[in-house]
């Protein structure tokens, strides 16, 4: 019996690194069943830790396949569904537990920046949700064995089509089924895509505010007003796709009502502006101006450009705003009016410049922290 308790721990010893302890009381015929069972475990343990070892192997071999995905042209959904497979590996959910290590290591990784992987993944999530949604009619249009993920993203191609598309998509889905055929069928330049999502957001705008919108002079419906600038903004920014967030973004060091921002196709941030909502009684004196001098020049630290949004019975007039801001050298804002009556704006003074001010880093990194909608950073 001995010399089988003896046999048994070196072969503990031997398949295992661990120390397992037990307590038997046992005859000759018990310690063999034992022995047997402990064997049994062992295996199976083995099994469980080079499973994970595996796991592991996994997950840098995963990582491996994004090195300089950029430079080497790597198609947009191998990154992104790359980047949905690590997430699950043991490891990529330990590293996905802090997003700003984990996103900053995939940036490094691949080269792209942090915003153009996200909008990837997340592209690559809401094209395959369009597709087991729309599964009837991507047959009609692309063909009755065309109901597939890939099916989809192989018509919509490049990265820029598809992320356009998924937004379309989502402000009128008919609209999009029907770019989608014409996208089977011949090629459409991306800039006729974003003419697309243009227009189907101002009709969607439009039709949200075919209510004559009426502001009492006594208080600024700030929500209502953004409508109208949101969907007036080629106003303020010509053709450029900016989009406007009411109230999405909290910072540390300074409050904001609105924030336009625009990326590149990269998915750089190519601008941060700021929309200030001029409120308040129609009481006036020489301290309240001076703070609100105060308010626009502090917040003009924090964005590329500072609109003022202002209605026609605001308090102090848009000249004196102007003389003071010129004076001070505020040059970063811009002036919008709303008219309470006619329910137009009007563009009464733009910023001058693009000089990035003091603190418009920590606006930046805020903004990346929090993500952007639009471009899948959430």
């Amino acid at each position: 019996m001995d010399n089988l308790a003896a046999s048994l721990c070196m072969e503990i010893k031997h398949h295992s690194q661990s120390t397992l302890c037990f307590v038997a009381y046992y005859d000759s015929n018990q310690l063999c069943t034992i022995k047997k069972f402990l064997l049994l475990v062992i295996e199976r343990t083995l099994k469980h830790g080079k499973h994970s070892a595996m796991n592991a192997h996994s997950f840098d071999e995963l990582l491996e396949e994004l090195d300089d995905a950029r430079g080497r042209r790597m198609p947009w959904t191998q990154i992104a569904s790359i980047i949905n497979q690590i997430e699950k590996t043991p490891v990529g959910k330990q590293y996905a537990a802090n997003k700003e290590q984990f996103w900053e290591m995939l940036a490094k990784k691949t080269a792209y920046t942090r915003n153009a992987l996200q909008r990837m993944r997340s592209t690559l999530i809401r094209c395959t949700t369009i597709a087991e949604r729309e599964k009837t009619r991507l047959k009609e249009v692309l063909g009755p064995q065309s109901a597939e993920p890939n099916d989809l993203l192989d018509v919509l191609g490049h990265f820029h089509s598809a992320e356009l598309f998924a937004r379309i998509h989502s402000a009128d889905a008919d609209v999009a089924i029907e770019l989608l055929g014409k996208m089977r069928n011949e090629r459409v330049p991306v800039t006729r895509i974003k003419e697309i999502l243009s227009e189907v957001t101002n009709r969607r705008h439009s039709s949200s505010s075919s209510t004559p919108f009426v502001m009492p002079r006594s208080f600024f419906h700030r929500k209502e007003a953004l409508a109208l600038i949101d969907e007036h903004k080629s106003q303020l920014y010509g053709g450029e796709d900016v989009s406007i967030y009411f109230k999405k973004y909290e910072f540390e060091f300074v409050s904001i009502d609105a924030v336009g921002i625009r990326c590149s196709e990269d998915g750089a941030l190519q601008l941060v502006d700021g929309f200030m909502f001029l409120t308040g009684s129609p009481l006036k004196n020489k301290l309240g101006f001076q703070n609100l001098l105060s308010d626009i020049d502090y917040r003009s630290s924090f964005f590329r450009h500072v609109w003022l949004c202002r209605s026609s019975s605001f308090r102090w007039s848009t000249e004196d705003i102007i003389i003071a801001t010129d004076v001070l050298g505020i040059d970063q804002v811009g002036i919008i009016e709303v008219d309470e009556r006619s329910s137009d704006i009007r563009v009464l003074r733009r910023p001058k410049g693009d000089n990035r001010p003091s603190r418009y880093s920590l606006t930046l990194r805020e903004i990346m922290r929090q993500g952007i909608p639009d471009f899948g950073m959430v």
